[in-house]
């Protein structure tokens, strides 16, 4: 979320409140709120308490102004702008929709309604609300990224990649942009240009934290799994304490058959980090194999708790049983398996399905 409402500091938005009143309110809650006379003392207020930085308390004198008149916009936009600084992103919607209905011109309005679609994941409604800005400013690079970051994030990566396009074009020393670049090429399927791309962003920035992971992930994804060893050591060799990397390090050497070796990676990954799906599988696997059942069962186990909509586990954990003399259980989790493939061919013949 910090990351987010950084970005939106970043853009220039003017979020500059006006100077607080000669005299410094305390509080909104004794004063009067009988009549549009009070209006403008109540948003005076908000102002003067926005300014210093005690948003929740200005966010309540806007709320008494509005319910005396709220056909004002700029009382919506104050109250987004007191609820979005308290980071509250949710609340700040709502009256960022009701400045920009009312003054459907409001570029701040719709820019920052835009911001709080995307702090909360509403990407759809995020590129939605920031289109028609991005085309009204077409230079506004800061703008692009947001949408394009939305478009990423709501898998739309063939008009995400034509953002990126344009961000690289003008601004070509951004390492963020050909990361993010990379992600919309991945998500296309098109792993040797995403590779490509987060090549430039370390020739920008050879320090930029999980460049090296996302290059290893990749090759992984392909099972070249000598040059997806070698970027994950590379990632380590800037954070020794990314699990993520000596999990994949331990589940190449378990693809290689190398147990040995991938039982300490493993248990260095789950030392550093204990909530990673593919650690505990992986283990149980290499457990099973030594026929360590009762250590194999309780990683298998955590797996699933972890995630228990894939269907890997399972069937791990069925044979686990099974070879440990436990038919069952073997036969509950074979259960499990079954009621998990249904549903996945239930989601594919709904989605062929025509929208109404």
């Amino acid at each position: 979320m910090k990351l987010k409402m950084a970005m939106v500091a970043a853009m220039g938005l003017g979020l500059v409140l006006p100077l607080p009143s000669a005299a410094e309110t305390a509080t909104c809650a004794d004063m009067p709120a009988r009549g549009r006379e009070d209006v403008e003392p109540l948003a005076q207020a908000g102002f003067s308490l926005s300014h210093e930085k005690r948003y929740a308390a200005a966010a309540e004198c806007y709320r008494k102004a509005l319910a005396i008149d709220p056909g004002v916009p700029q009382l919506h936009l104050d109250l987004g702008l007191a609820e979005f600084k308290l980071g509250d992103l949710h609340a700040a919607i709502e009256p960022f929709r009701a400045a920009l209905s009312l003054d459907p011109k409001n570029a701040q309005a719709r820019t920052l309604l835009g911001m709080s679609y995307f702090g909360v994941a509403m990407y759809t409604e995020a590129v939605d609300t920031l289109t028609p800005l991005a085309e009204a400013q077409p230079r506004n690079a800061e703008l692009r990224y947001v949408l394009a970051q939305s478009l990423l994030a709501g898998g739309r990566y063939e008009d995400a990649r034509k953002q990126f396009e344009w961000l690289e074009r003008e601004t070509p020393d951004s390492a963020s942009t050909h990361i993010l670049m990379a992600q919309a090429l991945d998500g296309l399927s098109r792993p040797e240009e995403a590779i490509k791309e987060l090549q430039a962003a370390l020739a920008v920035a050879p320090s930029q934290p999980d460049v090296h992971f996302a290059i290893g992930y990749i090759y992984w994804t392909q099972h070249k799994d000598d040059e997806a060893e070698r970027e994950f050591h590379f990632e380590l060799d800037h954070n020794p304490a990314d699990a993520r990397a000596w999990t994949y390090l331990g589940d190449i050497e378990v693809r290689r058959n190398e147990n040995a070796k991938a039982r300490p990676l493993l248990e260095k990954a789950l030392a550093l980090d204990q909530k990673i799906h593919m650690a505990h599988f992986d283990l149980g696997v290499v457990f099973a194999d030594a026929k360590q059942y009762d250590r194999a069962i309780a990683e298998l186990k955590e797996a699933i708790q972890l995630d228990a909509s894939k269907p890997d586990a399972h069937y791990r954990l069925a044979r686990v049983y099974r070879e440990s003399g436990h038919p069952q259980e073997a036969a509950a989790e074979l259960a499990v398996l079954a009621k998990l493939k249904e549903k996945k061919q239930q989601d594919e013949v709904q989605k062929l399905r025509p929208k109404p």
